[in-house]
């Protein structure tokens, strides 16, 4: 297997770890949030208007938020391939092996030679 391909499953899994630690807590973000406002509503039966929030637990809130929003999608983008880190850490401009993955940008036989595996010819010179 090449290494570029190691490199996206190990990006794909940790994408999957950042999504599966992320939504339990958006989800309890949102339930925090939910209960916050349906609290004061429903306080004295009659709709009376709410007291001003405490600014600094909304500012927590949303801090917190965010910061799990970043955190779902950051492992949205590695799950769904991160190319741009792929190609970042593992540029494709240099030619390597089709079977291991061997740098043969310094290779002058028609053979890998860290493999053996024939090598396909370059038909852009000609």
């Amino acid at each position: 297997m090449k290494h570029k391909t190691w490199f996206r499953l190990v990006l794909k899994a940790i994408g999957v770890l950042l999504v599966g630690l992320s939504l339990p807590d958006i989800v309890k973000l949102v339930a925090q949030m939910g209960h916050f406002s349906v609290s004061r509503s429903f306080a004295s039966g009659r709709f009376p208007v709410p007291p001003p929030p405490n600014w600094w637990w909304v500012w927590n809130l949303v801090a917190e938020a965010i910061g799990h929003l970043l955190e779902l999608g950051v492992g949205l983008y590695l799950l769904l391939g991160g190319k741009w880190i792929v190609n970042l850490c593992i540029p494709s401009n240099r030619p390597y092996c089709p079977e291991c993955g061997y740098d043969l940008s310094k290779a002058t036989s028609a053979n890998c030679p860290e493999c053996g595996v024939k090598l396909p010819r370059d038909n852009s010179t000609g």
